[in-house]
């Protein structure tokens, strides 16, 4: 028998929302794909993990993701050891050498700048007297040095520097400030004179074989006077 126009109304209307419900469906699926897509791109390129390509191209020195190490050389090159030491740093200049004059006996003059002489009036056996931490009383050698200014300024002797060695293998001698030590003034005027005496500590048995040492400044020559 067939269907009523009623039951068949009905039908296709049960068939429309069926249809319109699917369509409902696949619409959503579809914008919960769109939407969710991004959001995965976004978590990927945020998150820290290398790849094994990245890695091998990290450790090659190149960029990550390209594959290539960056070329030998591309990093510019440091100052190599032999470079000029920079102002501020820890290197040391080497110290010029300074001249020093022939050895010359306890009796002579001996001129370490030009308008500058030195002179021992006198050498003396003493008794060294210990006075401070340090010094070692015993026989010693009493030198009194004169030291003239012919250069026509004032002279600073504030750098002057004596010693004295004694024995075959130099060895130095031990500096005393008793008795009758005396250092030289803070300066000497044109035309003037200074005397200081200096007291050094020598084995008896080596006083015949003894070496003054004075370097009267900075910029001059270093004299010798040997004897006995």
């Amino acid at each position: 028998m067939p269907a009523s126009p009623l039951v068949t109304r009905r039908r296709l209307v049960v068939a429309l929302v069926v249809l319109a419900l699917a369509v409902a469906a696949v619409v959503a699926v579809v914008t919960l794909r769109s939407n969710a897509e991004p959001a995965a791109g976004a978590l990927s390129s945020a998150s820290p993990t290398t790849s094994g390509a990245d890695a091998e191209d990290e450790r090659a020195g190149g960029e990550p993701g390209t594959g290539t190490p960056s070329p030998v050389g591309s990093e510019p090159a440091g100052p190599s050891s032999s470079d000029e030491a920079e102002p501020g740093s820890d290197k040391v200049a080497a110290p010029e050498p300074r001249e020093t004059l022939d050895p010359a006996p306890f009796d002579a003059v001996a001129t370490p700048e030009p308008g500058v002489t030195v002179r021992v009036d006198a050498v003396e056996e003493v008794t060294g007297e210990a006075n401070v931490p340090g010094e070692v009383g015993g026989p010693a050698l009493r030198f009194a040095v004169e030291l003239a200014n012919g250069t026509g300024k004032v002279l600073d002797l504030r750098t002057v520097v004596v010693n004295a060695y004694y024995g075959p293998d130099r060895t130095p001698a031990t500096p005393l400030l008793k008795p009758g030590g005396k250092a030289f003034e803070a300066e000497v005027a044109a035309g003037g004179s200074a005397g200081a005496a200096f007291v050094f500590g020598v084995p008896t048995e080596f006083q015949d074989e003894v070496e003054l040492e004075v370097d009267a400044g900075v910029g001059k020559a270093i004299a010798i006077f040997t004897g006995a």
